[in-house]
């Protein structure tokens, strides 16, 4: 069964596709951008993610991450997501540290590109990594377009012609395919991996973002 998003403005369990997955897609809304590859999405109606966590509850998204999402509850909440297959560069949290090359580039692109926008989110294997997080494809379905995860694996996912992401695009491959981040290794196994490798091969064949910025 294809499993599609649908570009509603609440939260939708869909059905899945089939082969191994953790959760049902959902719907949301971001409203922080933690980093190049973190981000808290506003979902409203059912999500089940087991053993991961949610964000607080204060829509502005920066706060600590804390309670289960184990089960399914109706409330708004904010989910933490860490994207999948993907490894932005690091960026400071306090005075003490020093951000990777590139980290905070990754960063406001990020923000940019997402904040206050509808995603979708799809699930592979794993739902959530050791801190907490939820680990998502991150799909922009702005206009009520809908988006079809085997299309990607089939090879024929849509990419923009530049970085500014319009339309309704995969996410996790255009933050390494412009060279904000590279394919998180230790997730090689993930449905899209090949497909992850190849944005990050056209990004060092390109010289983009921090392979022409970072040794």
């Amino acid at each position: 069964m294809l499993l599609t998003l649908l570009g509603c403005p609440t939260l939708d369990d869909v059905p899945i596709v089939e082969g191994p997955h953790c959760a049902s897609d959902a719907i949301g809304y971001v409203v922080d951008a933690l980093d190049g590859d973190t981000i808290d999405v506003v979902t409203t109606a059912e999500l089940s993610v087991s053993e991961g966590e949610t964000a607080t509850n204060d829509t502005g998204g920066g706060g600590d991450s804390g309670g289960s999402t184990g089960g399914t509850s109706e409330d708004t909440r904010v989910l933490r997501i860490r994207m999948l297959g993907v490894d932005a560069p690091e960026i400071s949290h306090d005075s003490t540290e020093v951000a990777d090359c590139y980290g905070d580039e990754a960063a406001a692109w990020t923000r940019t590109t997402l904040l206050g926008r509808q995603v979708g989110l799809s699930f592979d294997r794993t739902c959530n990594d050791k801190y907490g997080r939820a680990l998502a494809y991150v799909f922009l379905t702005d206009d009520g377009a809908t988006y079809d995860l085997e299309e990607c694996l089939s090879g024929t996912c849509s990419v923009p012609e530049d970085s500014s992401a319009t339309g309704v695009v995969l996410v996790n491959d255009i933050v390494i395919r412009y060279g904000y981040a590279r394919v998180y290794e230790d997730f090689d196994d993930i449905r899209l991996a090949e497909l992850l490798y190849d944005a990050q091969t056209a990004a060092k064949a390109g010289n983009r973002g921090l392979w022409s910025s970072c040794e």
